[in-house]
């Protein structure tokens, strides 16, 4: 009796330390009863509480799911088995991932996810193709993200846009628009007071060369919608179009939650690796492209300036800059060459083929850029990434339309 007793106030926290002390080496105590009997009162009275406030909120629970709609019932529904989905997806990731670790011999809470996949490419056979091979990643990147609730209780949407059937991606462009209205308004207020863009903040090409927009796939994961091509057109066009207002700097936040950096993908490109030719000069060759026009440039070093033009139309005919008549076309050709202070100490070879002498210009310009990354320092390549010259202009002739003399050209109307 005593030992249970001493078990009990031992439970409740209390005891003194001196008589904890004899409790945990059995020294018996003599305990009054009636203290005992009051302990045991007060647990069975707070048991009783806790389980009649526990069978309250299963009440109002359950009443409350029987006034709610049909269609949240579903949803609350859909949405706790794909939480329970997931959560057994993960506990199996994290098993994996232990045992994976203990193969590897590393600690498995510093384990990265590049970790895991070289991991992976050693365990299996090297002669696999990366689309045989299999991955191992969270479940949050494997399995779809499920769209979260978007009405109440009562079955009332949260946004006026839900009735359209794609809300989330309406939702945004029309916060788009209205960036586009308060910029335009700001900007026509300033201009009448005599004032102009910020040219240190203004966003131009040198603000955005190390970033890209948002790519169709990844618009949709983060609509969590489905979105069509002629779709994903028109967002693009509507962020184009507030890019390019002068002012539109003031909302560059709301601009660049659809930009991606790219610093992976240029850090991969920054350099092209320098090869040798028999006489141990080093040379790099790159392919550029303008409208409907190809260029294939080779750049050696050193050299002594020397530049030779082919068209793979007419392969016998080998000329030099004088390939083009155009005074504009040659400068913007020797203009990369002049940047870099390269002028006179390489030597080049172009092949190219296909649209106009403009276009043709344009894609040996980017080609040879894109080669002398590889004979200039870091410096160098961040101004030329400023200036435009590692940019592909990859614009192109908008085709005629139907009932219209060229792309947007009407005809002139009379009235007889």
């Amino acid at each position: 009796m005593a030992g249970a007793v001493s078990r009990c106030i031992q439970r409740y926290s209390l005891t003194t330390p001196t008589a904890l002390f004899n409790t945990q080496h059995h020294i018996r105590q003599p305990v009054s009863l009636s203290l005992y009997k009051l302990h045991l009162a007060n647990y069975s009275t707070e048991t009783a509480e806790k389980k009649e406030l526990t069978n309250k909120e299963l009440v109002a629970e359950k009443i409350k799911e029987r006034n709610m709609s049909t269609a949240m019932r579903l949803y609350l529904q859909r949405k706790r088995e794909h939480d329970m989905f997931i959560a057994k997806e993960e506990a199996e990731f994290e098993m994996g991932k232990q045992h994976l670790a203990n193969m590897m011999g590393l600690d498995h809470q510093s384990m990265t996810q590049e970790d895991i996949d070289k991991s992976i490419e050693y365990l299996f056979p090297s002669g696999l193709l990366p689309e045989a091979r299999p991955i191992m990643k969270p479940p949050a990147q494997i399995f779809p993200k499920q769209k979260e609730a978007e009405f109440d209780v009562d079955g009332r949407p949260f946004q006026s846009f839900f009735y359209t059937l794609k809300p989330n991606l309406n939702q945004k462009q029309f916060e788009l628009r209205d960036c586009i209205e308060a910029v335009t308004i700001f900007g026509e207020r300033l201009i009448k007071q005599g004032k102009r863009a910020d040219s240190n903040q203004v966003l131009d090409i040198s603000k955005t060369a190390e970033s890209r927009w948002l790519n169709k796939r990844e618009l949709e994961n983060m609509c969590v919608e489905v979105i069509s091509d002629k779709e994903y057109e028109d967002f693009i066009y509507t962020l184009n179009r507030l890019i390019e207002l002068p002012f539109s700097y003031r909302v560059k936040d709301e601009i660049f939650k659809y930009r991606i950096s790219d610093d992976a993908a240029q850090s991969t490109q920054t350099f092209l690796t320098p090869q040798y030719n028999e006489e141990g000069k080093a040379f790099v060759e790159c392919e550029g492209r303008r409208k409907t026009s190809s260029a294939t440039v080779k750049v050696t070093k050193p050299g002594t300036g020397e530049m030779v033009i082919i068209n793979e139309e007419y392969p016998h005919y080998v000329m030099d800059i004088g390939y083009f008549f155009s005074l504009k076309d040659r400068l913007q050709i020797l203009y990369p060459l002049q940047f870099t202070k390269l002028l006179g100490l390489v030597d080049i070879e172009v092949k190219v083929s296909g649209s106009g002498s403009s276009a043709q210009a344009g894609a040996i310009r980017y080609a040879t850029s894109m080669c002398l990354r590889s004979f200039v320092d870091k410096s160098m390549v961040d101004d030329m990434k400023v200036v435009g010259l590692l940019t592909q202009d990859i614009r192109v002739k908008e085709r005629k339309k139907f009932g219209k003399v060229k792309a947007r050209k009407g005809y002139t109307w009379k009235r007889r």
